[in-house]
């Protein structure tokens, strides 16, 4: 298992996310976070989202993540700029179209999908 990943968003920039703990994020500072389950060694994003601190964040839907989709990775990503995080998160939710931000008849893709 990578502890980095690199995701490609809607405009063709890469974003470097580094594995994390859910329940005790490395990190206070804002970002942008994404759930993440791996299915025959290809890992598929299931949720993609953003706070203000990621060490004070309840990641909310992290349980709905595990119990419906079969989640087992947190990545988080820096980011301390409120607007930047907010389109950091469209592009990658225009890419990668997580199952959980676009409703539960969203098709899921593999991370090989979405970062070649």
């Amino acid at each position: 298992m990578n502890t980095q990943i690199d995701l490609r968003g809607a405009s063709g920039a890469f974003y470097r996310f580094r594995l994390d703990n859910p329940a005790r994020p490395a990190n206070a500072a804002g970002g942008v976070f994404v759930f993440v389950r791996e299915d025959q060694a290809e890992l598929e994003v299931i949720y993609a989202g953003e706070t203000d601190s990621l060490a004070r964040a309840e990641f909310g839907r992290w349980a709905e993540a595990v119990d419906r989709y079969g989640a087992v990775h947190l990545f988080t990503r820096l980011h301390v700029c409120s607007a930047g995080r907010g389109q950091e998160l469209e592009d990658l939710v225009g890419a990668l179209k997580p199952a959980m931000n676009e409703g539960p008849e969203s098709e899921l893709r593999t991370f090989a999908e979405y970062t070649a």
